[in-house]
C-alpha cells in the first residue's frame, strides 16, 4: 500500500520538474502560435486593463479623489 504511495508521489514529482524546466510557451499552447509582438501587445493590454481596474477600484473605495 505504501510502496504504490510512493512510486505515485515520486511520479508527480517528476511531472512537476518536468515542467518546471519547459518555457511557459510551451506549456501554453494558446501562446504558441504567436510571434513576440502579438505577446507584447497582449502583455500591454493585460497590463492596462490592471492598471485601468485598480485606478477604478481606488476611485470606488474613495481611497482617491479625481
Amino acid at each position: 500500500m505504501f510502496d504504490d504511495l510512493r512510486q505515485s508521489s515520486a511520479a508527480v514529482h517528476e511531472e512537476e520538474e518536468e515542467l518546471a524546466h519547459r518555457s511557459l510557451v510551451e506549456r501554453m499552447p494558446v501562446f504558441k502560435d504567436l510571434t513576440p509582438q502579438q505577446r507584447l501587445l497582449i502583455a500591454l493590454l493585460l497590463f492596462f486593463n490592471v492598471v485601468i481596474l485598480g485606478f477604478g477600484c481606488l476611485l470606488a473605495t474613495g481611497a482617491m479623489m479625481p
